[in-house]
């Protein structure tokens, strides 16, 4: 029996946009659809179908028992390349075998028949994964208790909250015994304590000699899961190998992509009738600098630019400050400290000031955010380098002991000590003999 249990083999996929068929049904939808041509740039000109490669001569191969993570920006090809790994689509050019039963959580209750209950899911999954009902029964309590959504099984899943969808999802995925378990971004959904129990039952599963295929923004999880990953850019393979090195390699992707002018950016997400256009850092006398300094008082400026005659009620305008491997560090928001409604419109700017910034010397990132009633506007991700410069935080010329290295977040503490037993006589006691 081959130790193999994935085998990709020049997988590509091409997409058309707007490639469904115009059918002129009518006189109308006919003369409709040259009015359009004609008043196009370029006079009578056909538009041409916009199209795409989202994967792109990827080969690899993943061994049973394996844990491997699928790491890369947003619209690198990852999801795609699940997909196409869980038979949801096909490619375009290339082969894809997989050696063994395959359970996928590729979005919140992919598998999910809206209509059947909960316990109806678990059996229709089970089914599908060609398990025997004296299987499921054997794993059904367990799923329940791990989903903990106990009172709500016999339930249509329609009525579930995201939340408890996620948390039925991937129960179901992870007991009902894969061969090849699938995960993409489970740990974007949920709380810290079921996040906490996702990556238990994963490594667990890992141990169990299943293979997984983890796709997630959070480093951590991937250096901690995975001893082998996959860099993807631009729907293509830019490294595989070592965990720690497609890290770094992602990090390095990271601070290429953050440098590109903000309005160059074509990964944003959102509407657009609002756009972040610049961000700088400042003193405290609005006067930008290069860097910000450990424990100085910083201005982090979002200038933003609305659609022309347009006015935005109950604004949201957001930046976090991420690590070098994109992971979250702390953020700051319009409405957390302030949550009285903000109105925006023409061009103008939100300035967040920053007391005695804690963060160490070094190299991070700004992801911004800005949304109007509910809707996001503008979304970015690894929007801008942001440069710290460390200084004597502590007033003791020291960040941390001896061998540590300080990288992220400092905090102000105090210390104190103490001795946990008395030191006085004890009485000495007449025994009978």
């Amino acid at each position: 029996m081959s130790d193999i249990a994935i085998k990709a083999d020049c997988l590509s996929k091409h997409y058309r946009l707007g490639a469904a068929s115009r059918q002129h049904n009518t006189l109308r939808d006919h003369l409709m659809h040259r009015l359009r041509g004609l008043t196009r740039w370029g006079g009578g000109r056909q538009e041409s179908n916009p199209s795409f490669w989202a994967l792109k001569d990827i080969s690899f191969e993943v061994k049973r028992g394996e844990v491997l993570g699928i790491v890369g920006h947003n619209g690198a090809g990852k999801s795609t390349l699940l997909k196409i790994l869980s038979r949801i689509t096909q490619p375009t050019t290339g082969t894809a075998d997989i050696y063994g039963r395959v359970s996928s959580l590729l979005e919140v209750g992919t598998g999910f028949h809206s209509e059947l209950s909960g316990r109806e899911n678990i059996y229709l999954n089970a089914a599908m994964l060609d398990m025997r009902r004296e299987e499921v029964r054997r794993k059904f309590d367990e799923i329940v208790a791990f989903s903990g959504v106990e009172a709500f099984i016999d339930t249509p899943v329609k009525r579930y909250s995201s939340g408890m969808y996620v948390r039925l999802a991937f129960a179901v995925a992870a007991h009902l015994e894969p061969e090849i378990l699938i995960v993409d971004e489970v740990l974007a959904v949920g709380d810290a304590s079921f996040q906490q129990k996702c990556l238990g039952k994963m490594e667990e599963v890992s141990r169990s000699g299943r293979t997984v295929l983890i796709v997630s923004h959070n480093m951590t999880v991937i250096e901690g899961l995975c001893e082998r990953a996959i860099l993807l850019e631009k729907g293509r393979v830019a490294k595989i190998g070592n965990t720690h090195e497609v890290v770094e390699g992602y990090a390095d992707a990271i601070r290429g992509l953050a440098g590109t002018e903000i309005e160059a950016r074509h990964d944003r997400e959102g509407l657009g009738e609002i756009l972040l256009t610049r961000i700088e850092v400042m003193d405290t006398q609005r006067h930008p600098v290069a860097a910000a300094i450990t424990g100085r008082d910083v201005v982090i400026r979002m200038y933003y630019r609305c659609a022309a005659g347009k006015e935005f009620l109950n604004c949201r305008v957001s930046i976090s400050v991420n690590g070098r491997k994109a992971q979250d560090l702390f953020v700051l928001s319009t409405d957390i400290v302030d949550p009285k409604p903000l109105t925006l419109r023409g061009e103008g700017y939100v300035d967040f000031i920053v007391p005695e910034l804690p963060l160490t010397g070094g190299a991070y990132f700004f992801q911004s955010y800005i949304e109007s009633n509910g809707h996001a506007q503008d979304w970015i991700k690894n929007v801008a380098p942001f440069s710290v410069l460390d200084a004597d935080y502590y007033g003791t010329g020291k960040l941390c002991p001896p061998g540590w290295e300080a990288n992220g977040v400092l905090v102000r503490y105090r210390w104190e000590a103490g001795e946990t037993g008395s030191t006085a006589a004890l009485p000495i006691r007449a025994r009978a003999s």
